[in-house]
C-alpha cells in the first residue's frame, strides 16, 4: 500500500498493511530541545521550516517524517499580514484577539482577558482578527498542490485557529468568568459563542476553498477534558457547544466535502464521545490513556466501529522511561487499537523534551514491525 491508500483503508475501518503513522500534526509535533537532538543525530546541518506554529515546537521538518515513516502532509496556516503583534507599557505582548501575554518561567502564559469586565454590547465593538486576511494563505497552495500532484501522502491541515469556541472564550473573559457565564449569564455566553462560530467559520472557509480538492482531512483543536473530569457536564455541553461545533463543522463539509473531520481534544472526554460522532466527527485525538475514563480497550470496544482513534502514546509516563517502557507502551496502544483497523499511530499530545531520543526512534520502528 502507498502512504494514502494506508490511511484510507484505515479510515474505512478495513486493516491496513501496517498502521498509519502521523507525525507533525496539530497533536503530534516535536518540541525544540528533542528535535535538535534529532538534528544532530542525523548529522544534518540545517533546520527545518520554522512555522513557529506552537508554543510546544516552533518547526516542521518533513525528513523526520520519512524517517519515521510517516504516512501524512500537514499544511500550516501563515501568519497575518494585516495584524503585528505589539506591546503594552507593562510588557504584555497582544495577540490578534486582543488576548495579552506575559512569561512565566520561560512560558507564555495569559496576562489580559481582554472581554474579562464585558457585556453582550461588548461583543460586537470587540476589534476581532480579520479571517481572510491575506497572510494566511502564504505558500500553502503552491505546497498542497506540489504534495497531491507529487505524492502519494494522506494531506491533512493543522488547525485554522488554535482552539475553538470554548477555548477562545475562556482566553477572552478568562476561565473563571467564562465558566461562571455558563450559568449566570446565559444569554452573554450564547451571544459570544454565537460570534466566535461565525468568525471560526469564515477563518475555515477561506482557508479551505483554495485547497478544496486536495485536502483530505481538516483538523480541530478544542481541549473539552481534564485529567480527572470533563471540563463540563455532557449537559452543559449540549446547552452551549453542541450545535455550534456542528454548524462549523457543517460548513466546513459544505467546502470540503469529502475531507474528514479530525479533532483533538484532551483529557477526560468519554462522556463527549457520542454527541462527538453525533455532531461529525471522523476522527478523535488524543485518547490520553491515564485521564479518568480513557481506558484505551474499552473505548475500542465501545466506539471502535463509529469513530477513528489518531494517537494515545502515554506521555505522561510511557515514553519518557526506558527504551523497553516506550515499546511496551507502543504495543499497548496498538494492541488494543490497531486490530480491525480505525487506529493511526501518534502521541496523546506533541512529544515533548523529556522523551529520550532513543525512545522516539523506538516507538516508530515498534509501529513499523507491529503486526
Amino acid at each position: 500500500m502507498n502512504h494514502r491508500q494506508r490511511v484510507e483503508t484505515s479510515l474505512n475501518h478495513q486493516q491496513p498493511d501496517r498502521v498509519p503513522i502521523d507525525l507533525w500534526g496539530s497533536a503530534s509535533r516535536i518540541c525544540n530541545p528533542l528535535y535538535f537532538e534529532i538534528v544532530r543525530d542525523q548529522g544534518w546541518s540545517d533546520l527545518g521550516h520554522y512555522a513557529a506554529a506552537s508554543r510546544s515546537g516552533d518547526y516542521v521538518d518533513w525528513r523526520v517524517a520519512d524517517l519515521v515513516g510517516c504516512d501524512f502532509r500537514h499544511t500550516n496556516v501563515g501568519k497575518p499580514k494585516e495584524f503585528t503583534s505589539y506591546k503594552d507599557e507593562a510588557g504584555n505582548q497582544y495577540n490578534e484577539w486582543g488576548v495579552g501575554f506575559g512569561s512565566v518561567g520561560g512560558e507564555p502564559v495569559i496576562t489580559v482577558h481582554p472581554l474579562a469586565d464585558a457585556d453582550e454590547s461588548d461583543i460586537q465593538k470587540h476589534r476581532w482578527p480579520n479571517p481572510r486576511d491575506p497572510g494566511r494563505l502564504t505558500g500553502v497552495v503552491d505546497q498542497v498542490r506540489h504534495w497531491r500532484e507529487t505524492t502519494d501522502y494522506f494531506i491533512g491541515t493543522t488547525h485554522v485557529v488554535s482552539g475553538l469556541m470554548l477555548d477562545i472564550a475562556t482566553y477572552l473573559r478568562g476561565f473563571e468568568n467564562f465558566m461562571a457565564d455558563l450559568y449566570l449569564e446565559k444569554s452573554f455566553a450564547h451571544k459570544l459563542i454565537g460570534k466566535l462560530t461565525d468568525l471560526l467559520i469564515e477563518f475555515h472557509v477561506h482557508f479551505l476553498e483554495p485547497i478544496a480538492d486536495a485536502v483530505d482531512w481538516v483538523e480541530f483543536s478544542s481541549d473539552h477534558g481534564m485529567q480527572d473530569r470533563p471540563m463540563m457536564s455532557a449537559e452543559t455541553y449540549r446547552e452551549f457547544f453542541k450545535q455550534p461545533y456542528a454548524r462549523l463543522f457543517r460548513e466546513v463539509r459544505r467546502v470540503v466535502p469529502r475531507a474528514k473531520i479530525w479533532m483533538h481534544s484532551c483529557g477526560a472526554v468519554r462522556d463527549f464521545i457520542p454527541d462527538f460522532i453525533e455532531i461529525g466527527v471522523d476522527v478523535l485525538n488524543s485518547l490520553q490513556p491515564r485521564a479518568v475514563g480513557m481506558d484505551s480497550i474499552a473505548l475500542k470496544r465501545e466506539f471502535g466501529r463509529e469513530i477513528v482513534f489518531h494517537g494515545g502514546l502515554d506521555i505522561q509516563g510511557g515514553l519518557n522511561g526506558t527504551v523497553r517502557e516506550a515499546i511496551d507502551e507502543t504495543r499497548r496502544r496498538l494492541d488494543a487499537f490497531a486490530p480491525g483497523g480505525g487506529y493511526i499511530l501518534a502521541p496523546s499530545n506533541h512529544f515533548m523534551q523529556d522523551i529520550p531520543l532513543e525512545n522516539f526512534y523506538a516507538v516508530f520502528e515498534t509501529a513499523r514491525e507491529y503486526q
